[in-house]
């Protein structure tokens, strides 16, 4: 009896239809199973989709891609040295920054890639946009290098 139940139950829920589309669908996110499964318009195709995102593994390429239905970030930071180097040094580099020139900024600099002849204007801009690139007294490493990227 019981099997006839839930066998009845998920037969209903495979067959009843909600109103949410397969292209605008947030309740299974971005990923494999929201390409794989179109139809997402019952509970059951939504969780074959959300599960299918889940167990391929397959939504940090998506989200960093911009692939699989979803959208890639606006700033995506891959220099994992820069992270490393001001994940190590924010003090003295917020010291380099607020007085425009430094040791410690100009290896910054390096990092991010800023040529030597390009070096003086970068220290100066980011020494005029300090309050934007250290907010916080609370603001992290990974901040700091995206509002020192997002100030150069």
């Amino acid at each position: 009896m019981k099997k006839t139940l839930v066998t009845m139950s998920l037969t209903g829920l495979f067959f009843a239809g909600t109103s949410v589309m397969a292209a605008g669908n947030t309740n299974t996110g971005c990923g494999l199973g929201s390409v794989l499964i179109e139809n997402q318009d019952s509970l059951v195709m939504q969780l074959l989709a959300v599960t299918t995102n889940g167990t391929s593994g397959n939504q940090t390429f998506g989200i960093t891609s911009g692939t699989l239905n979803c959208a890639a970030p606006a700033n995506i930071v891959m220099n994992v040295p820069a992270q490393e180097f001001v994940a190590s040094n924010m003090d003295s580099i917020a010291v380099d920054i607020a007085a425009g020139q430094g040791e410690s900024l100009d290896t910054l600099l390096s990092l991010v890639n800023v040529e030597d002849k390009d070096k003086a204007i970068a220290s100066a801009t980011l020494k005029d946009n300090f309050s934007n690139i250290y907010t916080s007294s609370d603001v992290t490493s990974a901040q700091v290098v995206d509002n020192i990227v997002a100030t150069l």
